[in-house]
């Protein structure tokens, strides 16, 4: 079988003058680098302060993705390195008042990974938004779910039942956790995950 042409890496000065978020990771998946870009896209987006750059670096990036999909995102690179060519996968992260969809493409280098998160589609939401209540939305381990893709709010009294809350994304409350709603686990991921999960 013929080998593939991998490159060693890509300049760090090419990834931060892409407009696009981007990141690079070990073969461990630590995150080595993030372009300024990414910045503005933590501070849009579900992140916030602390998904900045600075704070994630060295960090695992299997460290912040929901465990319903650990395994699916981890599949992603071992199928990029085996492959030895780009793999992709389209994601929801979407702000309080506009719909964002993105494609991840994941490069396999040399040393590791580059991962850019390009911007496909952004329009307003037409999801009927919800008034923050916390009696609603913080169960009784005083923990607020919110779905880690769409950023929808699991019910407290009904945690099948995910409401589209803005104010809970503009402004994340303190003791918010996240995971994956049926509807993204379904949309985004069932093709890929073995076994359902809540």
């Amino acid at each position: 079988m013929e080998s593939k042409s991998i490159p060693r890496a890509i300049p760090l000065d090419v990834l931060e003058s892409c407009p696009d978020p981007c990141f690079t990771v070990s073969e461990s998946l630590d995150i080595t680098y993030c372009n300024q870009a990414w910045d503005q896209f933590a501070l849009l987006n579900h992140g916030g302060p602390e998904a900045l750059r600075a704070q994630v670096v060295s960090r695992n990036l299997l460290d912040f993705i929901p465990d319903d999909i650990k395994k699916y995102h981890a599949g992603l690179f071992t199928t990029a390195r085996a492959l030895g060519q780009p793999v992709s996968h389209d994601y929801e992260c979407s702000s309080a008042t506009l719909f964002r969809l993105y494609r991840m493409q994941i490069y396999p280098l040399d040393n590791g990974f580059a991962v850019i998160n390009s911007l496909r589609v952004e329009h307003p939401h037409d999801r009927t938004p919800v008034e923050p209540n916390e009696a609603l939305y913080r169960n009784s381990a005083g923990m607020i779910r919110m779905c880690a893709n769409c950023g929808r709010t699991s019910r407290a009294d009904d945690p099948t039942v995910w409401e589209w809350v803005p104010d809970y994304v503009d402004h994340i409350r303190e003791n918010t956790t996240h995971g994956v709603c049926p509807l993204c686990l379904e949309y985004y991921y069932r093709p890929y995950i073995e076994s359902p999960r809540a």
